[in-house]
């Protein structure tokens, strides 16, 4: 019997922010500052998504804290509040463009959006479809939208701002279309509020290179959280098995089949839970739940129908 896994047990462990502003943009500290931020707390790495200005900072970066080049773009809805957001992060450490603009999208709605992935790609960039909720998008206004690697399904900024942080149904919407698309969380701080640390990705690589950590995403060999940890998840004749920190409750999502979800006896706690297919299920993916309420989650494992 063949057990697959989501993760590399021979690799290392990095957390990291995708999302993050400074006074390059929008945000209250110095780019120095926010690194020093999330070094001091334990952080591996960050990428600066400024808004409409693709940024690198490789002088920031050391052998032990990696800063990522990024950017933040948008486009604009025809419809009250409504936009498309979405960040894009680039492999190339040395040759990404530094402090130039990149131009937001000519177009509105969903072509609009397209527009937006599409450049983002074009620039080499790994594209990020953002904060869907605090933006007040309705599935059908990306139902047509194709090209986007990933979604957050967690932004701790927004949740602290207007409790729009989560995400989930977007992804689930998405997942259920046939799309591949990874979750991730995110903090995208500004430091008007304490809006840093709160959501993050724990990324499974051999190193940390822009490259090597651009490789995981792509393969979606990360999990993402706001609290517990993701030890080990595993797939083997039918059965899906994870392993976790100490947590109340986990639930396997899924579709086409309803799913499950193991919870833990009064006053007691889960470490590990298994999950046995039906045969109907296209993907599965994992949320452990702790006490407070904070929540790791997993990448789908997809299955071929």
């Amino acid at each position: 019997m063949k057990t697959n896994s989501l993760f590399d047990p021979s690799y290392s462990w990095y957390r990291g922010n995708l999302h993050t502003h400074s006074t390059v943009s929008d945000g209250r500290l110095s780019p120095e500052a926010v690194v020093e931020l999330y070094r001091n707390r334990g952080w591996d790495f960050l990428a600066f998504t400024e808004h409409g200005c693709m940024t690198r900072f490789t002088e920031l970066s050391t052998p032990e804290f990696l800063v990522l080049p990024g950017v933040e773009t948008h486009a604009d809805i025809d419809k009250p509040v409504r936009c498309h957001h979405a960040v894009g992060i680039n492999a190339d450490a040395e040759g990404a463009p530094h402090l130039q603009a990149l131009a937001n999208a000519v177009s509105r709605n969903g072509a609009g959006a397209q527009e937006m992935i599409d450049n983002l790609r074009q620039q080499n960039y790994f594209p990020i479809y953002c904060h869907p909720e605090w933006s007040r998008v309705e599935w059908d206004d990306i139902r047509d939208v194709n090209g986007y690697a990933a979604m957050e399904i967690f932004n701790y900024g927004s949740y602290v701002e207007d409790n729009t942080g989560h995400s989930l149904s977007h992804w689930d919407s998405a997942l259920r279309s046939g799309r591949r698309v990874w979750g991730v969380a995110t903090d995208d701080s500004h430091q008007r509020k304490h809006d840093h640390c709160g959501g993050w990705i724990m990324v499974n690589a051999p190193e940390l290179t822009a490259s090597a950590i651009i490789a995981a995403l792509e393969q979606g060999r990360f999990y993402s959280s706001s609290g517990p940890e993701i030890t080990s998840l595993t797939y083997a004749d039918g059965v899906v098995e994870v392993r976790c920190s100490p947590v109340k409750a986990i639930h396997f999502v899924t579709y086409e089949d309803r799913g499950g979800a193991v919870r833990a006896q009064p006053d007691e706690q889960l470490s590990e839970a298994s999950f046995t297919l039906s045969g109907s299920e296209t993907y599965l993916r994992v949320e452990c739940v702790a006490a407070d309420g904070t929540t790791a989650w997993s990448n789908p494992i997809f299955f071929d129908r």
